[in-house]
């Protein structure tokens, strides 16, 4: 689960990056900037919110099931489970076509256990890519859902990098407006039904005609 620290780091972040971009602005540009960063820590914390009665729904139902089972809380303890996820400083926008632009997001997600360790886990992941300078009823781009054995299919393991790949491709005729895009990203432990949250802030690269045909990107 995200911890209320994790979730304040998040938000700082969120705070820092918008407050890179309205420190030199006249006054009304930076008061809408600040009203844009309140509407997109408002969407941010009902996310949250939604994954935090879902994983209290899975936690007292993973906890009948270890009773019945007979299987205390100390075996739980001893297996070797992610505890986090990260998403490697490579994530980012991607060009797919070998034209000028990014075609999507790219996460790639790290599962981390209680050493520190990336380890390779069963389980689902959920991707939801925002744009959060949008009104509210048009932050959301896309959501991507991969179950298990699509998600094993991603995962890489070689040299010095161990994750999951995951590639979010813009919806046909749903490009994003402003070139800041927010993915958040859940993955769900098969074997604990732990829910673990991650979310990072990308900047894309658009080509001239598609700025053109839309709102001027955000610098």
């Amino acid at each position: 689960m995200c911890s209320s620290w994790e979730s304040l780091v998040a938000t700082f972040a969120l705070v820092a990056v918008y407050a890179t971009g309205c420190n030199t602005v006249p006054a009304e540009k930076f008061q809408a900037c600040q009203r844009e960063l309140q509407a997109g820590q408002e969407e941010i914390q009902r996310i949250e919110k939604q994954l935090s009665e879902e994983q209290e729904t899975s936690r007292s139902l993973r906890s009948q099931l270890a009773k019945a089972r007979g299987i205390d809380q100390s075996f739980m303890d001893a297996l070797v489970t992610p505890v986090k996820i990260e998403l490697e400083r490579m994530s980012g926008g991607y060009d797919n076509d070998g034209k000028f632009g990014d075609d999507g997001i790219v996460v790639y997600v790290q599962p981390i256990d209680r050493d520190g360790h990336v380890i390779k886990v069963a389980g689902s992941l959920k991707v939801t890519l925002l744009d959060l300078t949008n009104p509210p009823d048009r932050r959301e781009i896309a959501v991507y859902q991969f179950d298990e054995p699509t998600l094993r299919s991603k995962w890489y393991g070689r040299l010095m990098t161990h994750h999951f790949t995951i590639h979010c491709p813009w919806p046909a005729g749903k490009r994003p407006m402003h070139n800041k895009i927010t993915a958040h990203v859940v993955f769900t432990d098969k074997l604990t039904s732990r829910s673990l949250t991650a979310q990072g802030i990308y900047k894309v690269t658009f080509s001239p005609e598609g700025v053109a045909a839309s709102a001027k990107p955000i610098k």
